[in-house]
Parts: C-alpha cells; structure tokens; sequence
C-alpha cells in the first residue's frame, strides 16, 4: 500500500447524558494502516456504514438496555466494502463485501466477522447490487430490511383481513415493513405514522400505503387515538412498533380484542438513561390492557431469524426488488468524518429511508 495512504477510526469518547450530547460521543482520530501476517487476511477498504438506532444501546446504560461499549473501543455497525489486499483465497482483491466491522478507512479482516457476507467477488457481473448499488447490502437488502421481512411474514404473520399500523413508517424499516404488508401480504388495510407531511405523502403515494398519519399535527394520545379511528373504523387488528411514545399508547387503547403489538423498535426512549427513571418510557398499564382483549405483545431482533437468511430473504428480496413490487429510498451523507452527524438523524427526522455513510 502507499505509504502517503491514512487510516482512520472513531472511538466512544463519551456518553452521552442526553439527545443533544449524542453526537459528541465520538472521537475520530489517526491510527495504523491494517498489515496482514496471516495467510488468510485480507484489507477491506471502507465505502459506505450504516447507522441504526440499536447502536443507543452501547454508547451508555439505556432504555433499550444490553452491553456497554468501554470507553475508547472503537464503534461497529454495519458496512460495505472493497478488498484492496488480500492473502485468502476466497475473498480476491477487489471483491465487495459487508459484515459487522469497525468504524475504520481500512480494516483488517478475516472473513469471520459477524454477519460477514460476500456482495459480489470481481468475476460476477449482472447481479441486483450492478442495478441498485453495493449500499443496498446494509439497507433493503440488509439488517433493516430482514427485521422488516421477518417482523411482518414470521413474527407477525399479516393476513389479508389484517388493519395495520406502522409507527416510524419512513424509515429503514418501516418503508419495508409497510409494503410487505400490503403488497406481498395483501393487508386490507396499511397506515403510516411518520414525521411530516412530505413523509406521509412518499409512503402513501409512492409506496402504497392506504393511508398516513403525520405524529407531529396529530401530537397527543388524544388526537392520535381519534384519527386513527377515523381512518380505520373498522379497528386494528395489528401494530408494529418501531418507536414507542404516545403513539404506541395511544394503539394500546382501541386495538381490536387478540390484536397483535409487535415491538420491533422503542427510538423514542433509546436516550433515556435508566440512571434516570423518570425519563424511561414506562407505561404500567400496558400489561392490564392485554388481559380482558387478549392481546400479544410480540418482541424480536432480527437476529434470531438469520440463520433463515440464504433460503428466504436473499430469495425473495432480490426477487421482489428486481420485479418491481417493492421500492425503497436511501438517505445518503457523504465523508466517512459526517458519521457521528449522521447517527444524530436517526433521532431528527432527517432522513426518508435508510441512512447510508457514503466514505
């Protein structure tokens, strides 16, 4: 490699108390260029990151709970990348890949990260990545797109007489969820909850859902509760989750009797802290409202339905993608240094879709 050639990285420098801390958590500074010493190593050079709520969960000690990343480890999501050195075999010089990486310009690997997958080796042409890009691989058809395939097809399970309702409906994976629902699924009824009326349009007129709801007019579990009885007077059998809040209060109290509550997603509490109860979304009487309705309250991560992966989902996405019967959109910020600002837009609003790093 070229000796003029600089390395990169971001590490947790502190945790943030609160949402407007959150993009001073990390610090970007210098660091070796990768060397391989092992004959099965090759260097991934960086070319797009994925930024994603569940990240929350290692900056501090959070709502969304799990492990805390130690101060001064360096940050790991989603990534795609190109190999520009390699000593393995099976993964040649300019191969494309993507995996569970750190945040880094290049990075030494293996071929055993977590989630590692080969996008397309130099010899393959033709494939959907050529059609709609290698930063599908960490969107719609990565992590974001499987929770919405198997949140909706496995977890729960929409029939064509369902009436669901999907809060964070223009994101990642709520763009995705809502079509499956409608267009693979035949849901007889599908209905957005998103953050302005620009969103509400996009998913309501491009991607077809039946109706919107924009959260930030219809501001109380008051004005939600009527609105969504408005526009289904039928009831709601279904509600995927993606953010919590008042919303999802306000689903609690008129969902129909043996509706289904899927918890893909609790964004609105991901910065609160549980040093902090009083700022944790905590609602009591969510578990009362179940018994006398006999409602499900359903949890999951895609993760546990990766193992289903090579049979069903990179079947039936490309597929769907390639057909037409599915479309998505990707937020793109470009500069590998923007990182830390991009995370920040998972929780602002700024994105329509997937929110893709462009290094």
């Amino acid at each position: 490699m070229a000796s003029e050639v600089k390395n990169e990285e971001f590490i947790l420098s502190t945790r943030p108390s609160d949402q407007n801390e959150v993009k001073s958590a990390w610090k970007l500074q210098a660091c070796p260029m990768p060397t391989i010493t092992n004959d099965n190593e090759f260097i991934i050079k960086t070319l797009f990151v994925s930024v994603d709520p569940y990240l929350s969960s290692g900056l501090k000690k959070s709502a969304l709970g799990g492990a805390v990343n130690p101060i001064g480890s360096v940050q790991i999501s989603g990534l795609v990348g190109r190999v520009i050195e390699s000593k393995n075999a099976s993964v040649p010089v300019d191969t494309v890949v993507t995996g569970r990486m750190e945040w880094k310009r290049y990075i030494l690997a293996n071929g055993t990260e977590p989630r590692f997958r080969i996008i397309q080796k130099p010899t393959e042409h033709n494939s959907i990545y050529d059609k709609i890009g290698f930063s599908t691989a960490i969107g719609v058809l990565g992590m974001p797109s499987q929770t919405a395939y198997y949140g909706i097809l496995s977890v729960a399970d929409t029939q064509p007489a369902d009436v669901i309702v999907i809060s964070g409906a223009a994101g990642a994976v709520g763009t995705i969820a809502g079509q499956i629902a409608k267009k693979i699924r035949g849901a007889q009824k599908v209905i957005g909850i998103a953050g302005d009326a620009k969103k509400c349009d996009y998913i309501v007129k491009e991607l077809g859902f039946d109706a919107a709801i924009n959260y930030k007019e219809y501001n109380t579990k008051e004005k939600m509760i009527e609105k969504l009885q408005e526009l289904a007077p039928e009831g709601i059998t279904q509600y995927f989750d993606n953010t919590g809040g008042f919303v999802t209060d306000a689903v609690f109290d008129i969902i129909k009797r043996h509706g289904k509550i899927i918890i893909c997603g609790q964004i609105s509490t991901y910065n609160n802290s549980e040093d902090d109860p009083s700022k944790v979304n905590i609602y009591p009487n969510y578990l009362a409202k179940t018994i006398y309705r006999g409602l499900s309250i359903l949890g999951f991560v895609c993760g546990d339905f990766i193992h289903r992966n090579e049979e069903e989902f990179y079947k039936d996405m490309p597929t769907w993608l390639d057909e037409g019967k599915l479309k998505f959109h990707e937020t793109f910020v470009d500069g590998f240094e923007n990182l830390p600002r991009a995370y920040e837009m998972l929780f602002t609003g700024g994105n329509i879709g997937k929110i893709v790093v462009r290094v």
